[in-house]
């Protein structure tokens, strides 16, 4: 008997809608379709009634989908009006200013816009007023912006008690691997958003960002910021009371570069320090990279329609840059290639440069060094990379979902697998069915077979979220797929725990940044922070469940700017609560 068990017909069929976009008419050369990204998958409690809903995202042409909790069946409501015009990318809770309610807050795409002021009109984000827990129609909360909007994420970074906003840019449509600017929002006291100035000059040039986590990396009661990008690092941003420092070659991030998709955090070895875990698209692809012969991209006006896109490596034997496309291709990039090169020995011995002749110079170049799911393990000082198993590998990935699935004791991951539109001469990486892997709590993983996860999706699968959503105390999963439904799996045989939900206050009711754990004579269990973003434009539920061992006698909750409480757990004891004292703001 597996682990899960699928729970998908309580969706009542819901499912994602992706408008088909040609992605190709503006850059010929893109190695998949950008268009088709989401969605991301939220577990929030829209009415109130301490069950958390599922809510997912649209791409153009569908509708925002709440489905909403009844006790571990679900009902549907949609906003009413038109169907969206652009995709939706991650969806947070956002509390009222009154501090009575929460409203949605959805990240918006401008990829599929047909010009660049086009682009420049379509807000950044829009927001949904809830009624009863049904979703009113979006309005524009964020002003538009050149890029195309993909993470988003909550903390309170300036320790004044209100959560504030990273707007990751994913990409600027037709431009495509160039740097956008990313942006950080502080919340103000009126319950708008402001730009924060300071910050939004280190975000400027942070690359094309696919995931963002706000965590305390270093235990200093401040939540720092880490992203991942294609071609570029995993990249860390250290809060210093407000003030993001990036830190990224100084933690030991910024020699393995790559396509990132994904990013997460835990406590995988126990040791009370939170590390990362983030995804790309593995080894079971056509491309190679190492440190020593990274896999490059090369970038800029060669003559063709749009910009133009060259990805080549080092030779093995003499180490010059050599194109990877065939000539047919490169034709379209740079056009004067097809009367240079008159057969296909000519074009077999020219380097890049003799390929790009003047424009080689003015071009702009990035690479990967590597393709692997990696595990940063926290030393302190440093984060130590590990990829994650071969079994791991075999697919892409985009979500990470890091929870205790089996009820150990051990932080395990689930990754969601696949990526099927990629471009005419590139095959369909599908080889995945959503991958589970259990923790043995010193940072190793064991992926277990489909038979014995129960977890079985064998579609483009995006974003993923955990929650209790039966109130059982296992961990259950949601897995949303691009363009096909919704995928939900209950957990029927973990060993229970224990529920905590935590409140920081009107501003920070669901204690987004605290920190969890349970403690058994002194012994302290693994961390579990409470985050409002995180995997892949997902949010699990601020309910979160913990292993209990045989003789755990308190919770120690670490609350956001450092002070600890300590709660005692009874014996057979399903559930905590714990409400921040106001006196301690």
């Amino acid at each position: 008997m597996g682990l899960f068990e699928d729970a998908t017909s309580l969706l009542r069929g819901q499912a994602h809608v992706d408008s088909v976009y040609d992605d190709y008419r503006r850059q010929p050369l893109l190695p998949n379709r950008l268009s088709q990204l989401g969605p991301g998958v939220s577990w929030i409690d829209v009415d109130g009634d301490g069950r958390e809903d599922l809510i997912v995202g649209t791409g153009r042409g569908g509708r925002l989908t709440v489905l909403r909790n009844r006790g571990g069946r679900f009902m549907v409501s949609v906003p009413p009006g038109p169907a969206a015009r652009w995709d939706l990318t991650t969806i947070l809770p956002v509390p009222s200013a009154s501090g009575q309610g929460l409203s949605l807050l959805a990240g918006q795409s401008n990829y599929e816009s047909n010009s660049p002021s086009e682009a420049l009109s379509v807000p950044s984000a829009i927001g949904f007023a809830l009624r009863d827990g049904a979703p009113g129609a979006g309005t524009p909360i964020l002003p538009p912006d050149s890029a195309s909007v993909g993470p988003l994420a909550l903390a309170d970074v300036d320790g004044d008690g209100r959560l504030d906003l990273f707007v990751g840019a994913r990409v600027i449509p037709g431009a495509w691997p160039l740097p956008a600017p990313s942006r950080l929002y502080r919340r103000l006291p009126n319950g708008g958003w402001g730009p924060d100035s300071v910050n939004n000059r280190v975000l400027a040039r942070v690359g094309l960002v696919s995931a963002a986590v706000f965590a305390d990396l270093d235990g200093d009661g401040w939540p720092d910021l880490a992203i991942t990008s294609e071609w570029g690092p995993v990249r860390v941003f250290h809060n210093e009371h407000g003030r993001l420092r990036d830190v990224t070659r100084e933690w030991g991030f910024a020699n393995l570069t790559s396509r990132w998709n994904g990013l997460a955090v835990g406590d995988f070895d126990g040791d009370g320090r939170l590390d990362l875990v983030a995804t790309s698209w593995g080894r079971n692809i056509p491309w190679r990279a190492s440190p020593q012969r990274p896999y490059e991209l090369v970038a800029g006006n060669f003559g063709g329609a749009g910009l133009g896109l060259l990805f080549a490596q080092a030779d093995s034997v003499t180490g010059r840059e050599m194109p990877l496309e065939s000539l047919e291709r490169l034709g379209i990039a740079v056009p004067s290639t097809r009367s240079r090169y008159a057969s296909y020995v000519s074009y077999a011995k020219a380097t890049v440069d003799d390929v790009l002749d003047d424009a080689a110079r003015s071009a702009v170049r990035v690479g990967a060094t590597t393709f692997d799911h990696i595990v940063f393990l926290n030393r302190g000082s440093h984060f130590e990379a590990h990829p994650l198993p071969d079994a791991a590998q075999l697919a892409p990935a985009f979500g990470i979902v890091v929870a205790d699935f089996d009820g150990d004791g051990r932080e395990d991951l689930f990754l969601a697998q696949n990526f099927s539109p990629t471009s005419l001469d590139t095959p369909r990486f599908d080889a995945g069915a959503g991958l589970l892997l259990l923790g043995d709590g010193r940072g190793g993983f064991r992926p277990l077979s489909v038979r014995a996860s129960g977890i079985s999706v064998l579609g483009d699968q995006r974003g993923a979220a955990a929650c209790d959503y039966d109130g059982d105390g296992r961990v259950d999963l949601a897995v949303s797929q691009n363009g096909a439904a919704t995928t939900l799996w209950h957990n029927r045989a973990a060993r229970p725990g224990v529920r905590v939900t935590v409140n920081a206050g009107p501003n920070n009711p669901w204690g987004i940044g605290a920190r969890l754990q349970v403690s058994a004579g002194g012994q302290r269990g693994p961390v579990r922070e409470i985050h409002a973003g995180s995997g892949y434009w997902s949010v699990d539920a601020p309910t979160t469940v913990l292993a209990l061992p045989t003789k755990a006698d308190s919770l120690i909750v670490r609350w956001p700017q450092g002070e600890e409480k300590a709660v005692a757990i009874r014996a057979g004891q399903k559930s905590i609560t714990v409400i921040r004292a106001a006196a301690a703001r």
